[in-house]
């Protein structure tokens, strides 16, 4: 049944994770908008309940064990166990080199991509094994399988898409499904405060992508709705990508065959 879930959202305030809260609210759930920003995840809530939705706002930092840990009981109390958990709390990072790296912002990167996700899995997961059902959607990343001046959130990604993969293989026994989305240049607040800032460059990332576009929030969240859905059921261990065609393209225009000559110039 895809509709009546009780569905958290790590990161629901704002960006993927605000456009997945809308989506599986618009298909009768029972959201979990879950966030460090208080006044974030509240905005999207009170979207939700404007559009006849049905939601709640719950404060978390996913770098703290306690506050996730205390998430899950006051989700258990609220609403009932969770079958559906979204993590889509995340950090972006500015390009730099090793010499230049801010240690801070490393672990900090790391503490909440990456422990962030694995403890939510981890907290969640026994409920959903007590139901006899679940689904787990991560959020992954192009930098995972590129090589990216990213020091902390490329590895931080790639680790993602393991643990995604083990999760799946370990849980599948549980009727828990464990899939990842990888998102091309998303159109996210962080994204555009970073093309606003000087730190990417909209038009080369546009070209860079087979689509010439940039990927919106909301079609993350299709995706992401789509493998928690029943018309994925047989689908787990999966890293979806939704990138305009991102890293076929690079791929492509990289090859070293292209000459002028077998481009017919």
């Amino acid at each position: 049944m895809d509709s009546g879930r009780v569905v958290v959202v790590t990161g629901g305030g704002s960006g993927i994770g605000r456009a997945t809260a809308l989506r599986f609210a618009q298909e009768g759930d029972s959201v979990v908008v879950a966030d460090v920003n208080e006044a974030g995840g509240m905005g999207v809530v009170d979207e939700i309940s404007q559009n006849g939705g049905t939601s709640f706002f719950e404060h978390v930092d996913v770098a703290n064990d306690e506050s996730i840990s205390e998430l899950v009981r006051r989700v258990r109390d609220r609403c009932g166990a969770a079958s559906v958990l979204v993590n889509s709390a995340g950090i972006l990072q500015n390009p730099t080199r090793l010499v230049d790296l801010d240690i801070e912002e490393h672990d900090r990167i790391w503490a909440v991509n990456y422990r962030g996700t694995f403890m939510c899995c981890r907290k969640f997961v026994p409920d959903m094994i007590e139901l006899g059902e679940g689904a787990i959607v991560n959020i992954s990343s192009t930098s995972a399988v590129r090589v990216f001046p990213l020091l902390a959130y490329s590895p931080s990604k790639t680790a993602i898409d393991q643990l995604t993969k083990i999760l799946s293989a370990d849980l599948g026994q549980n009727g828990i499904r464990v899939n990842a989305v990888l998102p091309g240049y998303v159109r996210s607040e962080q994204m555009q405060l970073r093309i606003d800032q000087g730190f990417r460059d909209e038009a080369k990332m546009k070209e860079q992508s087979a689509l010439q576009r940039m990927v919106e929030p909301s079609e993350i969240a299709d995706g992401i709705y789509f493998l928690c859905s029943s018309a994925a059921k047989a689908i787990t261990g999966t890293i979806l990508p939704i990138d305009a065609g991102y890293l076929s393209s690079t791929s492509y225009k990289l090859y070293a065959g292209w000459t002028k000559k077998s481009r017919g110039v």
